[in-house]
């Protein structure tokens, strides 16, 4: 990977300059990834956290001053649903919660596999 940071510490340098609040969202958020799909590598490319698995990105994080966009690749997208015309790879978050975690939870580890 070209201009890739690879480990935990890169990541969480990168999103410990995410603009406040978002800074502790994103830390958090950070830990529900990790401790969901510990087989995912975190990695800083081109400025934003992805967490990779055999080459391939599986998630990211990209902090913003009014909220945190967390997505997926559109070719392990967790929230295809069959049928369905339009099928969600990113959403903007604003707090956590536990059910919201929950949800994150349960996509990560469907997209890790």
């Amino acid at each position: 990977m070209i201009f890739a940071k690879k480990g935990e510490e890169a990541v969480r340098n990168k999103l410990a300059g995410a603009p406040a609040p978002y800074q502790e969202i994103a830390l958090r958020l950070h830990s529900v990834i990790t401790e969901s799909a510990p087989s995912l590598e975190p990695v800083v490319r081109w400025g934003l956290a992805f967490y990779v698995k055999d080459g391939k990105d599986i998630c990211y994080i990209k902090p913003d001053k009014d909220y945190l966009a967390f997505g997926f690749g559109e070719v392990v997208n967790p929230a295809f649903e069959e049928g369905s015309l339009m099928h969600p790879v990113a959403w903007t978050i604003t707090a956590l919660d536990e059910a919201t975690e929950q949800k994150i939870r349960a996509l990560v580890q469907k997209a890790a596999g």
